[in-house]
This record gives structure tokens, sequence and C-alpha cells, in this order.
């Protein structure tokens, strides 16, 4: 038992978009984003709605990107390689406060919701672009895990499509163009409970065990 009532509600049509739809259901302002195919410990929601609370004003969560430069093209890309920095933090894995939900629904730039209705595909990017737009400040990641497998998931997900990193590459220099900038900012900051790694004494106890 939870003790908080469960709300199932049907989305006005099939669309990404319906992630940020600003629900009458929605008392908090913290608000958990996560994916079907997400698989989250206690420990990993706890820790990132403690930092979230520190951070009110910025994406929190696991699943860190970037966004990078082609010389060759002059344009961005799409990157999920290993690095020493970030610029996005998926929502598939995140915190958030519920006022950038009213933004992007109502505010943002309609272009940008039809793009990812066009895609089915790139409504994290839009988040991203549009919370960095407002506060200058890049997402905060949590803890150390990088991605999620889904061993249960089909192969008809929706990021295993051939074209899903494409569209993606596409959706940032599109967001940049209606933009008229790119807003995205880098970071290589990443935020571990305090004793995360360190060793202590078996009379001590972590306040996280794994995170």
């Amino acid at each position: 038992d939870i003790h908080v009532p469960i709300h199932v509600v049907r989305g006005p049509k099939n669309s990404l978009n319906n992630r940020f739809l600003p629900y009458d259901q929605i008392r908090t302002e913290a608000v958990l984003s996560l994916d079907d195919d997400v698989f989250l410990t206690h420990e990993e929601i706890l820790f990132s709605f403690r930092v979230w609370r520190e951070n009110r004003d910025r994406i929190v969560g696991l699943p860190g990107r970037l966004h990078s430069w082609n010389s060759e093209s002059s344009s961005w890309f799409y990157n999920r390689e290993l690095s020493c920095e970030l610029s996005l933090v998926l929502t598939g894995a995140a915190f958030f406060h519920k006022y950038y939900m009213y933004v992007y629904t109502n505010d943002m730039p309609a272009v940008i919701r039809d793009k990812v209705d066009e895609y089915m595909n790139c409504e994290d990017i839009a988040f991203n672009f549009l919370v960095s737009h407002i506060t200058r400040k890049p997402p905060v990641k949590t803890t150390s895990k990088r991605t999620f497998y889904c061993d249960q998931c089909g192969e008809n997900t929706l990021w295993m499509e051939q074209t899903h990193i494409s569209e993606r590459d596409t959706c940032i220099n599109f967001f940049c163009t209606v933009y008229g900038y790119n807003p995205l900012m880098y970071t290589q900051y990443r935020a571990d409970s305090v004793l995360y790694h360190n060793r202590v004494s078996d009379n001590e106890v972590k306040c996280f065990a794994r995170v």
C-alpha cells in the first residue's frame, strides 16, 4: 500500500507530448517521469529526489547524454558515447518541476511539439532545450547508472528503430533554428551520495548502500 491514489489518464491522442501535459491530478511540485521499460531501485529514486529538492529549477535524473558538433557537416548530433561531460538528462528517468509542463504545453513554440509528433521522438530533447533556455543551467545527473536494459522489451520499442538516432540529430538542429541558438549547456558534474565508494566499518551504516 503506497497510501496515495493512482490515476490512469488517457491522453487526447497518441503523442509523446502527453508526457508533459500538466494534468490536474498532479498535486506536487516534483514530477517523476519514467519510461515503461525503466527499472529503478528505491535508493535511486529517493536519492535523485533529494538532489532535485536542492535543484528545483533543473532536470535531475539518471541517464545522461550530450550534443556534439560535427565539423564536417557543420551541424549538431546526438551523442550517446561515454564522455566526461553531458548536456542532456533523458526524461525516461528524471525529476523536474511541474511548472515546466505548463510551459512546454502552452508557451513553447508549437512547431517543436509538431516535430515531436512527426517523428514520434525527441520529446526529451525538446524538454531539455526548454529548461536550459529558461534557466541557462545544465541538468543534473545522479548516480553512475548510464543506461537501461530491458530484457522483457520487444523489438518494436521506439528507441530500437533504425531512424531513431538520425531523427534525434535532426531534432537538435531544428530546435536550434527555432530558438535562434543552442541553449543546451555542458556540465562535468554528477551527484553521488556522500559515502559512495567509501568503506565503512561493520558498526556504521551508509545512507545509501549502492548510490
